[in-house]
């Protein structure tokens, strides 16, 4: 009887890759979730990789950076804290825009052009949400002091049956 060793790759090197593989779908996952990177805020402290990531997602957003040849912290906040570079928010008076663009219907003021012929204004109401309702004074009175007696009555019931 001989003994024939099996052939193929080492089960630690499986254990790496599949390591590799729950890596990258763990951050595919958290991008896809919340919208950047887990270590974005890390890595735009530590330098240049950072600031090239950032013009990337810039590019794709669709932002213009005003303010290319500035790579201070500070700078960066005080401009986008004045709004150069960054576009405004849609607001109840300003409203968004809803196309129709390969197929999907989009809603936003970007994408949707005035080119576009399926392009149609919608104007936003405000709404304050889901709002509880507040109970009336008279009826918390008046739920409290029958409760009371509803259950006087039941003892008293429970009572006689014992009784009998």
């Amino acid at each position: 009887m001989t003994l024939h060793s099996q052939r193929g790759i080492s089960l630690i090197a499986v254990s790496v890759i599949f390591m590799l593989i729950g890596l990258i779908s763990m951050g595919a996952l958290y991008t896809m979730r919340y919208g950047h990177l887990p270590m974005q805020d890390t890595l735009n402290k530590w330098g240049k990789s950072a600031d090239v990531i950032g013009k990337e997602l810039k590019n794709v957003s669709g932002i213009t950076d005003n303010n290319a040849g500035n790579n201070t912290n500070a700078n960066n906040a005080n401009a986008n804290a004045s709004g150069s570079g960054m576009r405004n928010a849609a607001t109840v008076s300003s409203g968004v825009k809803r196309c129709t663009i390969n197929g999907k219907t989009v809603y936003s003021d970007i994408e949707c052009t005035d080119h576009n012929p399926t392009t149609r204004e919608l104007k936003l109401h405000d709404t304050q949400g889901f709002v509880q309702t507040k109970p009336a004074q008279e009826q918390a009175g008046s739920d409290s002091t029958s409760e009371q007696e509803m259950r006087l009555k039941m003892l008293d019931k429970a009572i006689n049956q014992s009784a009998r």
